[in-house]
């Protein structure tokens, strides 16, 4: 009974391991070098620790609604919801991004980079805050499908595809393939992804001036059941001045803020 229970964990994870290269991980155009390597592109304190850094929430999501049609072509609307039910075709990867220049740790290059409005608002929001003596760098911004597909199902070998789904995105319903997201860290949490940067100084200032830059924090504490996903102090979306300050002073998430909950 033993043995045959270690043979199909392996058999998963044999079968995981060829979807991924299925997915695109074997060629080098489609993944930067490295990324297919337990996802080494991002997140990796989560992939590669015994305990996850990032605490999970027990929220219910209910029953799912019905999914909207994949958006394939690139749009400048800086509100364009992306979650589990409005997620992005394959073929979305916007062509006009430009290189952040604040960055930590040692990610793949191609996560380095925004759209340029989005990257050129981050950049005034994070020199703003080392006028107040706070880093605010980013561990990943832009992912494209492929990648995000190599991310989700390391982590689903990991943690299993109910616990993955909770904090991470399955590819196309990811809103780093849009160019308009990133994750963030600073030094007081030795640069990583938890939760506990909602309390640090630098998240907290994060917290209450995001807005002024038009960026919003995109999955808030208590949002869990709207927003798909636990909580993550760290993760900015922009969405330009005048929806980050109406979504900041009425506390609600872009789900809400475009109508989108029921």
């Amino acid at each position: 009974m033993h043995n045959t229970g270690c043979f199909t964990m392996v058999a998963v994870l044999v079968l995981i391991l060829l979807l991924g290269f299925a997915a695109g991980c074997s060629a080098p155009e489609a993944l930067p070098t490295g990324v297919c390597a337990g996802a080494l592109g991002t997140k990796v304190e989560k992939v590669m620790q015994k305990d996850p850094v990032i605490l999970r929430s027990d929220w219910d999501p209910g029953t799912p609604r019905e999914p909207a049609p994949e958006i394939a072509t690139v749009t400048d609307d800086w509100l364009i919801l992306v979650n589990k039910t409005h997620p992005l075709s394959k073929e979305y990867a916007p062509s006009d991004m430009v290189r952040i220049q604040y960055c930590v740790g040692d990610h793949a290059e191609s996560m380095r980079y925004m759209r340029p409005e989005a990257a050129e608002h981050f950049h005034q929001m994070a020199e703003a805050a080392v006028q107040i003596g706070y880093e605010i760098g980013i561990r990943t911004a832009y992912r494209s499908y492929a990648q995000q597909y190599n991310i989700f199902y390391s982590y689903v070998a990991r943690d299993g595809e109910e616990a993955a789904n909770k904090y991470s995105a399955r590819p196309g319903q990811s809103e780093h393939q849009t160019g308009l997201s990133a994750d963030v860290t600073s030094p007081s949490v030795n640069y990583e992804m938890t939760t506990d940067y909602g309390q640090a100084p630098e998240g907290i200032w994060l917290a209450e001036n995001a807005h002024r830059f038009g960026f919003i924090i995109r999955y808030p504490l208590g949002k869990e059941a709207i927003t798909g996903y636990q909580y993550e102090p760290w993760h900015v979306r922009y969405v330009g001045a005048e929806a980050a300050a109406e979504i900041y002073e009425r506390g609600i998430t872009l789900e809400e803020y475009l109508g989108e909950v029921e």
